[in-house]
C-alpha cells in the first residue's frame, strides 16, 4: 500500500454464477466500509460479475476453474498446469488493481491465490466447506495469512485436520441484510403463481439440489405431513446449478410420484426472487445432514418463518431449538413430521416463533456485525504481512 490510500481487497472466486457463498461475497461486498477498505474483484464472467458492478466494485474477468480430484498422475499434471496458469491471470489482475489483501472466497479460489503471484500478497481464505479436501487444503493452509470461517464446526473440523490453521482461523457468520433482503411481492401473488389456497400452510425447503442436501428426506416428510395436516402445499426450491447430478434431481421428482405428492408438491426450481418465494411460506425444512452453516436457515429467520433443520453442524448453531426454530435428529423424516404437527398445532405458535427467529438473526447474523470482522481480520493480515 502506497500514498496513505485506503488498502484495496482482492475478492476472488472461482465461478460466475451466484449461489450461497456467491451471496455471501455480494453482501460483504456492500457492507464493507470504504474507509477501512476499497473493494475490487477477480471473477468470472456471469451473473456475479454483474452484481459486483451494480455494488460499484471494480471487476477484472476470469476464467472459469471448476477442479476434481485426479484420479491419476496424468490428471494431477493438468491440474496443476491449470492452476498455475489460473494463478498467473489472478497475479496479473492484482498486479493492474494495486491490491493489497487477497481474499478467496472458496477452496478452489484459494488454490488458484497460491499458485501464482498472489502468494506473496497476505490472503485471507474466506472457509465455507465443512469437508474441504485434505490434499488441497493443506498445499495452503501455511500459506495463507488469516482464515474466516463461517461457522464453529467449520474452524474446529479445519483445525483438528491441520493443526497449523489453529492461530490464524476466526469464526465469523454470514450476515443477512434484512433491508436488502425481503420481498418485492405479497405473499398471496407469490402463492397465486404457484396455484396455492392463500390460506393453506406452505412448508418449503430452499438449495441446490445436490445429494447431500438430502432433499429426498424432505419429501419423505412431505408424505407424512400430509396424514396429519392435509391441506399442506410443500415448495421445493433449487436446482442443480452446475448441472453435475442430473440422476439425483430425477430421483427426487420419482420419489415424489411415488409417494403421491404430484399434486401438493411443487419444484419450483432456481429462483433470484428467493424472498418473494420463502415469504410465501410459513416453516422452513432445512435436511442436510453435513451443513456448514446454513444460510438459507438465517434468510428465512430474517423474514420470522421458523425453520426446522438437522441438530448437527451449522444449524446448530444457529437455531435455539425451540425457542428460534426446531431441531431434529439427522435422517428421519418421521421426526420432522412430528415436531411440525406439534408446531402447528399450537395456536399462534408458528408465528411467536418466527418473532424469536426474526429477533436472533438481527442480533447474531446481520450483514454490518460480519462486515465489522471481517475487515477487522484483513487488517491482521496486513500488519502480519508487515511483520
Amino acid at each position: 500500500m502506497s500514498d496513505g490510500r485506503t488498502p484495496r481487497v482482492l475478492l476472488v472466486n472461482h465461478v460466475g454464477e451466484i449461489s450461497g457463498a456467491e451471496n455471501s461475497m455480494l453482501i460483504l461486498a456492500g457492507h464493507l466500509d470504504r474507509r477501512r477498505f476499497e473493494p475490487v474483484a477477480a471473477v468470472p464472467a456471469g451473473t456475479l460479475a454483474e452484481e459486483l458492478k451494480q455494488l460499484d466494485v471494480p471487476v477484472r474477468s476470469m476464467p472459469q476453474l471448476r477442479l476434481s480430484a485426479p484420479r491419476n498422475p496424468w490428471q494431477v499434471i493438468t491440474a496443476w498446469i491449470c492452476l498455475r496458469r489460473w494463478g498467473a491471470k489472478l497475479g496479473t489482475a492484482a498486479e493492474e488493481m494495486d491490491v493489497d489483501v487477497v481474499a478467496a472466497n472458496s477452496v478452489t479460489a484459494a488454490l488458484g491465490c497460491v499458485s501464482g503471484p498472489c502468494r506473496d500478497l497476505p490472503i485471507v481464505w474466506h472457509a465455507r466447506d465443512l469437508q474441504a479436501p485434505r490434499q488441497a487444503t493443506r498445499r495452503f493452509v501455511s500459506t495463507v495469512t488469516g482464515i474466516s470461517a463461517i461457522s464453529r464446526c467449520v474452524a474446529d473440523a479445519l483445525c483438528d485436520r491441520h493443526p497449523a490453521a489453529r492461530e490464524i482461523a476466526r469464526v465469523i457468520y454470514n450476515g443477512i441484510d434484512p433491508l436488502q433482503f425481503r420481498p418485492e411481492r405479497s405473499r398471496s401473488e407469490t402463492r397465486e403463481e404457484f396455484g396455492i389456497p392463500p390460506q393453506a400452510r406452505v412448508i418449503g425447503s430452499v438449495g441446490q439440489l445436490v445429494p447431500w442436501k438430502r432433499q429426498d428426506l424432505f419429501i419423505e416428510a412431505a408424505a407424512h405431513l400430509l396424514v396429519h395436516l392435509p391441506g399442506c402445499y410443500f415448495l421445493l426450491v433449487g436446482a442443480d446449478l452446475f448441472g453435475e447430478h442430473s440422476e439425483y434431481v430425477s430421483s427426487l421428482r420419482d420419489l415424489s410420484e411415488g409417494l403421491g405428492l404430484q399434486d401438493r408438491l411443487i419444484f419450483a426450481g432456481y429462483r433470484q426472487d428467493i424472498a418473494s418465494v420463502m415469504g410465501a411460506m410459513d416453516l422452513l425444512v432445512h435436511t442436510a445432514e453435513e451443513e456448514p452453516l446454513g444460510r438459507v436457515i438465517i434468510e428465512a429467520m430474517i423474514l420470522g418463518i421458523p425453520c426446522v433443520a438437522v441438530n448437527r453442524c451449522g444449524p446448530a448453531e444457529i437455531i435455539e431449538d425451540g425457542r428460534s426454530g426446531l431441531l431434529v435428529p439427522p435422517g428421519d423424516p418421521r421426526a420432522i413430521s412430528t415436531r411440525v404437527v406439534e408446531l402447528i398445532g399450537r395456536q399462534g405458535a408458528v408465528e411467536r416463533m418466527g418473532e424469536a427467529a426474526r429477533r436472533r438473526a438481527g442480533e447474531v447474523f446481520s450483514a454490518a456485525r460480519m462486515a465489522r470482522l471481517t475487515e477487522d481480520l484483513y487488517e491482521e493480515a496486513l500488519v502480519e504481512a508487515r511483520l
